[in-house]
């Protein structure tokens, strides 16, 4: 199992896009090989969010990856995900994690 967590902060202005699309991405992601993926917003500062995720495999997350492409278009050189989503954050830092113990 995979566990991966976004810390990242959104640009202000466009932080009601930013939420429309999350809610997207929430649900299109809820499909085989994701057991958990949920977007979390600070209380005390509404432009800062953490994301974690889980997956089965790195296979499972290569497909939701493959379909968030699809679904929001392509990356900018040397940007890891799509540019309609990486445009948002002034800041994210991904923090990818092994599941252990089990």
């Amino acid at each position: 199992m995979l566990t991966i967590m976004i810390h990242a902060k959104i640009k202000a202005e466009l932080l009601d896009e930013y939420i429309d699309l999350i809610k997207m991405l929430s649900r299109e992601t809820a499909k085989k090989g994701c057991t958990f993926y949920k977007f979390n917003q600070n209380r005390d500062d509404p432009t800062d969010f953490v994301l974690y995720e889980q997956w089965e495999s790195q296979a499972a997350l290569d497909v939701h990856m493959k379909e968030l492409f699809e679904l929001l278009g392509p990356a900018k050189e040397g940007e890891p995900i799509p540019h309609k989503l990486m445009k948002m954050y002034e800041k994210a830092v991904p923090v990818f994690y092994d599941v252990v113990g089990e």
